[in-house]
């Protein structure tokens, strides 16, 4: 399940951050990466994370501090550390500072999304189970929208939009938070982007017959309606 999921990747070495970021992209997640340990520090206290992958050599602090100030600070989220270091006091220093996980460097990239998969399949992590508003219902395990039963046909990007409609339901949700939620730092976001995804939607839903209906509250954002 990789709806709504937002990875932050906490690693200096450009070429492995990038590899990481759109390996982590292509398979569905939203990704943030950063280089330096109080860039992860402050991006895991200003945005809830589903997971994060810490490399233990970062340029400003020792990977295994940034995991325990993590911990202290009361982030839940679990942490996957990568490193170079493969000596076992290593891996188990890595796991008394509060991370989940250890990979050793070099990796696979599928070895580091079965990894990254297992954490997030863990208890705690996992929301199963259908969202439902008026007509409208949300799987989050097929991760897949419908009305009545029908499936709607959209993007991913769309499912994810009005999965967040539905679970507000009646309830206006911002412009800037649906940005903030679907796309990750530094990704190009066109400045209609949002807008065209609740276009799309509506019409999506008027074609299935739904009783629901998206409002718009100008300045403020958009709210999933019941009209029946």
């Amino acid at each position: 399940m990789r709806d709504l999921v937002r990875v932050l990747v906490v690693e200096d070495d450009a070429d492995i951050s990038n590899l990481v970021f759109r390996d982590l992209r292509a398979a569905g997640y939203t990704v943030d990466a950063v280089g330096l340990a109080e860039s992860g520090l402050h991006a895991a206290l200003d945005v809830e994370y589903s997971a994060i992958i810490i490399d233990l050599r970062l340029p400003d602090r020792d990977g295994l501090q940034l995991v325990r100030d993590l911990r202290e600070r009361g982030v839940v989220a679990p942490i996957l550390i990568l490193t170079g270091r493969r000596k076992i006091a290593d891996r188990v220093a890595g796991l008394d500072a509060g991370a989940d996980d250890y990979l050793v460097k070099p990796f696979a990239l599928a070895e580091l999304r079965a990894r990254l998969s297992a954490l997030l399949r863990r208890p705690g992590n996992l929301q199963s189970g259908v969202l439902a508003f008026g007509d409208v219902s949300y799987d989050r395990e097929g991760v897949e929208a419908s009305v009545a039963g029908r499936p709607l046909h959209l993007s991913r990007q769309e499912v994810r939009v009005l999965r967040l409609l539905v679970e507000r339901g009646g309830h206006v949700i911002s412009k800037r938070y649906l940005e903030e939620t679907l796309y990750g730092f530094g990704e190009e976001v066109a400045s209609n982007s949002i807008e065209v995804h609740i276009h799309r939607i509506r019409h999506a839903l008027r074609e299935a017959g739904s009783a629901a209906m998206i409002q718009t509250q100008r300045g403020v954002g958009y709210r999933l309606e019941k009209t029946s």
